[in-house]
């Protein structure tokens, strides 16, 4: 089904960013002699929502039945199969499919890469949200790394390395907050405008409007072509990744 009521009470959060990045000068890098200069550190300091705002659509907030109730077992209309133990939602070895439809949304969620008893990522923590079921943005164990590539936590998968790597330590939770912008059409249903994604990671931006090139392998030959809604994917048919307070906003 698709959410109808655009009604958007959440003018806190995306307003606070948006308004938060024009004053800041942020969507634009600091020039020098030769161009374009990367910031010495990475841009932080925004005040993300500590509470959904009351036109979320509560797709996990730590009750069992709501992954039934909200997902469905992907390539089926089974309802979702996860696992709850306390807040958190462990994957069965597959994926979950939104049964609510989304276009430009608002997405937060938060996530743990599990560990072994010696505190090891188990399965390199590789999970990853999708949008319209066709973009994803990326989870991974990428705690360290000082160069993340296209492949790694807060990248549009194999397409956008993030711009910086705030990775906690797998066994930490995590928190992704996204603005995802659908694709625009024109009158003849041509895509004129690509989807696009702001992330923020962990309270720090990893992609500034970016744009995606089309759809990411996430899609597995579903969801074909690009649409003006679709459902939002929680992978879990890689790593035994766990999500707690998944929520989402039409924009």
């Amino acid at each position: 089904m698709k959410v109808t009521n655009r009604t958007f009470t959440a003018a806190a959060i995306v307003g606070a960013v948006i308004v938060g990045l024009t004053a800041g000068r942020l969507f634009a890098a600091p020039q020098g002699p030769a161009g374009p200069v990367a910031p010495a550190e990475p841009l932080t300091g925004f005040g993300m929502a500590s509470k959904p705002p009351t036109s979320a659509v509560m797709l996990f907030t730590g009750k069992p039945e709501q992954i039934a109730a909200n997902f469905y077992k992907r390539y089926s209309k089974t309802d979702g199969d996860w696992t709850v133990d306390g807040e958190a939602a462990t994957p069965n070895k597959d994926d979950l499919t939104s049964k609510v439809e989304f276009g430009d949304c608002y997405v937060h969620a938060e996530f743990k890469c599990a560990v072994d008893a010696n505190g090891k990522s188990i399965g390199e923590g590789n999970s990853g949200i999708g949008l319209h079921g066709r973009y994803e943005v990326q989870i991974l164990d990428s705690y360290g790394n000082v160069n993340p590539g296209a492949g790694d936590a807060g990248a549009l998968y194999s397409q956008k390395a993030p711009m910086a790597n705030p990775s906690k330590k797998p066994g930490e939770w995590q928190k992704l907050d996204i603005v995802f912008r659908a694709p625009r059409f024109d009158g003849s249903g041509t895509v004129v405008e690509k989807p696009r994604a702001t992330v923020f990671f962990n309270g720090v931006i990893v992609q500034n409007n970016t744009e995606f090139n089309g759809p990411t392998g996430i899609q597995y030959g579903e969801f074909k072509g690009m649409t003006k809604t679709g459902p939002i994917v929680l992978q879990g048919d890689h790593s035994p990744v766990s999500f707690r307070n998944v929520w989402a906003v039409s924009l």
